[in-house]
């Protein structure tokens, strides 16, 4: 089979014919039809913040990952052969910590994490325990249910940490391949939707996508944008970017929530006065379990969320990753194996 091999940080992705891997007891084999391209995929790769110390090389990388239940190991009875499935970030965790105890397995001190410290989707078929697995709405494709797990469930997750209520006003920082998944999930829940970019060029999508407002944050007072239009309940940060946080946060509405999605090296700057004023709050999501992630994939279903994709395949691996880096890509990058 073919596999798409990280062999150590910031070293071009090479193509690997290996044997196809056999399911252990608990565990089931994934014919991989599609999996998604992100912004962890591309860290992996360069061996980048926040992945430096813990992303184990050579790797295959991949945590967006959807297919059919090609094996399964003993023991095995809640899947069956035919199954469509899908494989996230969280790959496994000890089951016995405080996290994994509160069913915040991704926060577990020894979790395993798909195409970081296991292989992943870039590649023909795959290996993973069944508390990994997660079966796929049928209504939703393989190429867009590896985004709608990953891109999908961290915006989803990000909405419900800030106690996201119908008709909220959301700001949504950046209109990535992150950002424009969390505009959809906002427009759809019956969100006011405002999105901030550096890109200009970004104001016609952000309106067919469901935004009402447009803020420039190369050229506009963020803040003060997003005052006048009576202050945002919620911002997404879904940018790589402090920066942009700290421009926003003045824009939050009183008990209002800025939710950081986006991992940055730098130090956000939020005055004391800007947090108590109004009972503000800043706070971080990353993921969620297995229930958040059903629950995303059944909402996407169930509203007719599509996310926009740039298709490669599966030897155009390295491509899809320096698009994404370059910032060229339209929406969010899938690899089919077809």
């Amino acid at each position: 089979m073919r596999a798409m091999v990280v062999k150590e940080a910031g070293a071009a992705i090479e193509l690997e014919d290996r044997a196809v891997p056999d399911p252990q007891q608990g565990w089931v084999r994934i014919k991989i039809h599609a999996c998604g391209v992100c912004h962890g995929d591309v860290a992996v790769w360069q061996g980048a913040f926040p992945y430096t110390t813990f992303a184990k090389y050579p790797r295959v990388p991949g945590h967006e990952v959807a297919g059919a239940i090609d094996a399964v190991g003993a023991g095995v009875n809640s899947l069956a052969l035919g199954d469509r499935v899908g494989v996230p970030w969280l790959f496994d965790s000890c089951g016995t910590c405080r996290s994994c105890k509160r069913s915040d397995q991704v926060y577990c001190k020894d979790t395993e994490v798909t195409g970081v410290t296991q292989d992943g989707g870039f590649q023909d078929y795959m290996v993973a325990p069944v508390g990994a697995v997660t079966v796929l709405p049928d209504a939703i494709p393989f190429e867009e249910a590896g985004p709608l797990m990953c891109a999908g469930l961290t915006v989803f997750t990000g909405l419900k940490e800030a106690n996201y209520r119908a008709g909220d006003k959301v700001a949504v920082i950046g209109l990535g391949g992150l950002g424009h998944v969390g505009v959809l999930y906002a427009a759809a829940m019956g969100a006011r939707v405002a999105v901030i970019s550096t890109h200009k060029k970004k104001a016609a999508e952000a309106e067919h996508l469901g935004a009402e407002l447009f803020i420039d944050s190369g050229e506009d007072d963020v803040a003060a944008r997003l005052q006048h239009w009576g202050g945002a309940d919620v911002i997404l940060n879904t940018a790589p970017s402090a920066k942009a946080v700290t421009q926003a946060f003045p824009g939050l509405a009183q008990r209002g929530t800025c939710v950081v999605l986006g991992a940055s090296p730098e130090l956000i700057e939020v005055k004391p006065g800007a947090l108590l004023n109004g009972s503000r709050k800043l706070t971080g999501s990353t993921t969620g379990g297995s229930e958040d992630i059903r629950r995303a994939l059944d909402f996407a279903a169930q509203n007719g969320i599509h996310p926009t994709l740039t298709r490669f395949s599966l030897e155009d691996a390295q491509a899809a990753l320096e698009a994404h880096l370059n910032g060229t890509l339209s929406g969010r990058a899938v690899l089919l194996t077809k």
